[in-house]
């Protein structure tokens, strides 16, 4: 009888079902049952306003963006020793690392088997594919970075225009991934200028900012913790600044660069650090200059789509939205 049975399984696909299914889902639903501010599932309704895609394809893209960014989350936890994540407790403190590292991975190919839906076509489906596996290379390299920095200390301390390479290539991975798919699959885009570089600096606008919220904005203490990048030791843009700063202006100070290689959660050293971030270095000040500065290239309007006589109200308005939510980031 168990050979009879082991040779009807060897012969067929191995069996899944639904239970075993919501069995090793569980820490990647703790995070998606969490949701944040649908940011980037906003920006592909707003961006659809030029492709003029049909909504069961923007509904796939939305799910396979929101499965990636969960995903790259519950592993960042993990390769941060976050404790929390969106005001709940991070996915590998319920779950352990082990089942939550391989529930991440697993949606990442889950998100790879939902891309077969957006086209039937081969040669688009293999273009679809060539982005997906270019962007995700990148999302691991910026990563990788970001980490390889912060295990580095004190040994290696990146320069800003190190740091908007990294982010690049992290944070920007996911903006141009959304724009690159809306571009190949959109008929009425063929041709007009790509919106990938208006993605490039949505994604440094959107990580100098949180970098600086991480730091300054009392509402992350619930979601994230206090000054939890600290904690982490991560090389943030303020704090690349205030130790760069140090190096040249104030060298026998190693204040901020000894509190950072403690990986500390002491509140009064990191009230230290920040106060040595904001009156000393004045890194705050600057990261908010930064973001302003950032904002000036959108004003040339090089970056937005041309707006000619045959553009729909529609495409004048979601203009305006991507215009004003990336000044609304900027203005910190």
């Amino acid at each position: 009888m168990i050979l009879e049975n082991l040779k009807t399984l060897i012969e067929s696909p191995p069996a899944w079902s639904q239970s075993d299914e919501n069995s090793i889902n569980q820490p990647y639903n703790h995070i998606a049952s969490n949701p944040g501010k649908n940011f980037r599932a906003k920006l592909i309704h707003l961006f659809n306003q030029f492709y003029l895609l049909d909504e069961n394809i923007i509904q796939t893209l939305t799910q396979i963006v929101e499965i990636l960014h969960n995903s790259s989350l519950i592993i960042d936890d993990i390769e941060d020793n976050s404790q929390l994540r969106r005001g709940v407790v991070a996915s590998h403190m319920l779950y352990g690392v082990p089942m939550t590292i391989n529930t991440a991975n697993y949606m990442y190919f889950v998100a790879m088997d939902l891309l077969r839906n957006l086209s039937h076509d081969a040669v688009t489906s293999n273009d679809l594919m060539k982005i997906f596996n270019e962007e995700l290379l990148y999302l691991h390299r910026g990563q990788g970075l970001d980490i390889y920095w912060r295990d580095s200390l004190p040994k290696v301390v990146p320069t800003e225009e190190m740091y908007f390479n990294m982010v690049m290539n992290k944070t920007g991975g996911l903006f141009r991934l959304t724009l690159k798919i809306m571009e190949r699959l959109s008929e009425y885009w063929q041709g007009q200028k790509s919106l990938v570089p208006l993605g490039n600096l949505l994604g440094i606008i959107y990580q100098v900012r949180d970098d600086y919220l991480n730091l300054t904005d009392s509402s992350m203490i619930e979601t994230k913790g206090f000054a939890d990048d600290i904690s982490e030791g991560k090389l943030s843009f303020p704090i690349i600044h205030g130790i760069n700063y140090a190096k040249i202006h104030d060298p026998n100070n190693t204040l901020l660069l000894d509190i950072l290689c403690l990986k500390t959660k002491d509140e009064n050293l990191k009230k230290n650090a920040i106060r040595y971030l904001s009156d000393c270095s004045k890194s705050f000040e600057y990261t908010s200059s930064v973001l302003k500065k950032l904002t000036t290239l959108l004003h040339s309007n090089s970056y937005f789509p041309d707006v000619t006589n045959d553009s729909t109200n529609s495409q004048t308005e979601a203009i305006k939205q991507v215009y004003n939510i990336m000044e609304k980031l900027a203005n910190v």
